[in-house]
């Protein structure tokens, strides 16, 4: 058979001459490619993969990191993020009704008009944010003009005095107010001082000053303890009606104790019947309970008091009422306040602790005769109370940019603490590359919940018409903001490109 030999420049085969049908490997089958590189200039019809969802995930994912670290605003290439955990990334200076909310970390827009007087202290409970306003002597409590709210109270009397030889002092009258309403004026407020202890035989110990606020009821000062008494038959051994009673002293009988005013405490303890100069004082009654009775030798315990948290969040006892002095082993005071009574010939009694308005514990000759601790007044509120909604501009700390951006990102998440708010309408966002001179307004998209705040994103905006610059913010502003829309703004992760 004939062989037709091609030889090299016979002729130039022309565009389709060759089918791929005839050639022994198909060429557009990828699967047949065993080596090589295909050129990246030949992969320019092979679709854009969209990062977009990516981008969300880490945003989110950062937030969720640093809630579960208590991080404060922190950076990643391109890219900051800020939970609120704290305020150091947020602008104050140039940022406006920017308050922060710091037990539910959000920012919202407002302005706060405390009322003034004693002193403040702020802390949370249960998702709620508190201040109180305490005052341990006379002062003014001042609503400023404009503000109205309710608040809830405590008043605590003075506690009752020392009594000469086993009565001790009750424990301070105590009452407690919730939802009083406040408007904008100046309230006097009336701190009472615990009584004076007595050394005098025949005299009984000093009654408790009164405390009073906001126009309620006066809390009545804690009864004196008896005292000694003339051959110990006087009726000063009796107890002191008041606030709580105070202790009966010794006596050749029991004699009587003090009465507590209905709602405000608890009566006194009566002593122990002295046959033979054995001493037994009756401890005063405090807020929570009676005083306990002498017996011989041994004085009576303090009645306890009562537990408030309105001070600080964390219970506290108040108006415990003091100890009766016994020979041998002396009452404890009640818890809130009470002062310890006196063993015969051994130490002293000790007051009344002030600003919890406690009874005085009871002396024996010839000790000195204690007085019992100053009340206090606590007014505290919800910080709610005298808030007003207003809109916000909340503007980040400038973040230096790598290279000058021409693109901005935004994912952040808020919640709608009132009402509804309408995206890119009540809540708005903005880029800006030269330091906040410029902004851009990012046009918003909701994408969903995430631990119930709801996520907002903006890819790929262009900033390219910005002035140039590396110093990156983003703004945050919130409209028609009112006692019915409150929106709070929980987390923002900006990133550039």
């Amino acid at each position: 058979m004939a062989i037709t030999k091609v030889t090299e420049g016979v002729r130039t085969l022309g565009t389709g001459e060759v089918a791929t049908a005839n050639m022994a490997t198909d060429p557009t089958n990828a699967s047949n490619l065993s080596s090589g590189d295909v050129p990246l200039a030949q992969l320019g019809n092979a679709p854009a993969t969209d990062l977009t969802p990516l981008e969300d995930d880490i945003a989110i994912l950062g937030f969720k990191v640093a809630v579960n670290g208590s991080l404060a605003k922190y950076d990643l290439v391109d890219q900051t993020q800020d939970v609120f955990e704290d305020a150091s990334g947020i602008d104050a200076s140039a940022s406006t009704n920017d308050i922060r909310n710091t037990n539910g970390k959000y920012y919202v827009g407002g302005t706060e008009a405390f009322p003034t007087g004693g002193t403040t202290t702020d802390y949370t409970v249960g998702g709620t944010d508190y201040r109180s306003n305490t005052f341990v002597a006379d002062g003014n409590f001042i609503v400023a003009a404009g503000q109205s709210g309710d608040v809830d109270l405590l008043v605590v009397a003075g506690g009752g005095a020392s009594g000469r030889q086993g009565g001790a002092g009750g424990g301070g009258g105590l009452q407690t107010f919730t939802s009083v309403a406040v408007t904008a004026q100046t309230y006097s407020i009336v701190v009472g001082e615990g009584g004076d202890g007595s050394n005098d035989v025949n005299v009984q110990g000093g009654d408790g000053g009164n405390s009073s606020a906001l126009g309620q009821t006066a809390s009545v000062g804690g009864g004196g303890g008896g005292t000694k008494g003339t051959n110990g038959t006087s009726t000063s051994t009796e107890g002191r009606d008041g606030g709580s009673g105070g202790g009966s002293s010794a006596s050749t009988t029991v004699r009587t104790a003090g009465s507590a005013t209905v709602g405000q405490g608890n009566d006194g303890g009566v002593n122990y019947a002295d046959i033979s100069n054995d001493v037994g004082g009756g401890g005063g009654g405090g807020a929570g309970g009676v005083g306990g009775a002498g017996t011989q030798d041994t004085g009576g315990g303090g009645g306890i008091g009562l537990q408030n948290a309105y001070k600080t969040g964390v219970n506290i006892y108040y108006a415990g009422g003091g100890g009766g002095s016994g020979t041998l082993t002396a009452g404890a005071g009640g818890e809130g306040g009470g002062g310890a009574g006196q063993i015969y010939n051994s130490g002293l009694a000790t007051a009344g602790t002030d600003g919890l308005g406690g009874g005085a514990g009871a002396g024996i000759d010839p000790g000195t005769m204690p007085s019992g601790g100053d009340g206090t007044v606590i007014i505290r509120y919800d910080k709610n109370e005298f808030f007003s909604q207003g809109n916000l501009t909340l503007i980040s700390n400038s973040t230096t940019a790598e290279a000058v951006p021409t693109k901005g990102d935004i994912v952040m998440t808020y919640t709608n603490g009132v009402g509804t708010a309408a995206i890119n309408t009540d809540i708005k966002a903005y880029v800006s590359r030269d330091n906040g001179t410029t902004y851009t307004q990012f046009t918003l998209a909701d994408q969903g919940d995430t631990g119930g705040h709801t996520i907002l994103t903006s890819h790929d905006l262009d900033i390219s018409s910005q002035p140039s610059g590396s110093a990156v913010r983003y703004k945050i502003t919130t409209h028609n903001q009112s006692a019915s829309k409150e929106t709070r703004i929980q987390a923002v992760s900006l990133g550039w490109s």
